[in-house]
C-alpha cells in the first residue's frame, strides 16, 4: 500500500489479553478536512497457535490492497493509514471525506467474507492512537545488533576452549 515517499512502520503491540498484534502504520500529518475513517476487516485462515497469517493470506492481502484498495482510494479520495493483523483478520484503516458506502461498494465485490465499518472521526482520534502506538515503539531503545556466530565456528571455539593439555609425563630414568 505504500506509495513513493511514503514511510509506512511496522509495529508489534500487545492487546489486554497479551496477545501479539502487529501493526504497519504510515506516518503522515492528519488531514482533517478527512474527517471519516473507514475499516475493511479481511478474515484470513488460521491453522497455528499464533493465529497469524500464512504466506498465502499475505499474497491475498497484496492482491487487495494492489488491485482494488488503492485504486479504489485514488478514485474517491481516501487515504490509506493503517493495517492490523489480529487473531484471523487483517484490518485496513483509511480515511476519507467522501460516502463511505461507495467505497464499500467498489471493494466488497473481491470476497463476500468482507467486512466494513466506518464512523465519523474529524479528530483522526483512532488514527492518533495508532501514532501512539509508533512513537512509544520509536522511543524504545534499539538493541545492539551482533551478528550471531555461524554454528561450526562456535563448536570450533567451544572444542578449543574445552580442550586441555594432557600433563606432561615424568621422565624416566634410563637405567
Amino acid at each position: 500500500m505504500a506509495a513513493d515517499g511514503d514511510v509506512w512502520h511496522l509495529v508489534e503491540a500487545r492487546r489486554e489479553d497479551g496477545v501479539a498484534t502487529m501493526f504497519r502504520i504510515r506516518e503522515l500529518a492528519p488531514r482533517h478536512e478527512l474527517s471519516h475513517i473507514f475499516v475493511v476487516e479481511m478474515p484470513y485462515p488460521t491453522t497455528e497457535l499464533s493465529r497469524l497469517p500464512n504466506a498465502l493470506a499475505y499474497r491475498k492481502l497484496a492482491q487487495f490492497e494492489d488491485q482494488w484498495v488503492i485504486p479504489a482510494c485514488h478514485a474517491l479520495g481516501w487515504e490509506p493509514v493503517a493495517l492490523k493483523i489480529e487473531d484471523g483478520s487483517f484490518f485496513l484503516y483509511m480515511y476519507g471525506a467522501g460516502d463511505p458506502e461507495q467505497l464499500m461498494m467498489k471493494l466488497a465485490p473481491y470476497d463476500a467474507a468482507l467486512g466494513f465499518y466506518d464512523d465519523s472521526d474529524p479528530g483522526w482520534g483512532e488514527y492518533a492512537t495508532l501514532r501512539e502506538l509508533l512513537d512509544a515503539a520509536k522511543a524504545m531503545p534499539k538493541t545492539a545488533d551482533k551478528p550471531k556466530p555461524r554454528a561450526r565456528a562456535a563448536a570450533k571455539t567451544k572444542a578449543i576452549q574445552n580442550k586441555k593439555k594432557a600433563p606432561a609425563k615424568p621422565a624416566r630414568k634410563k637405567r
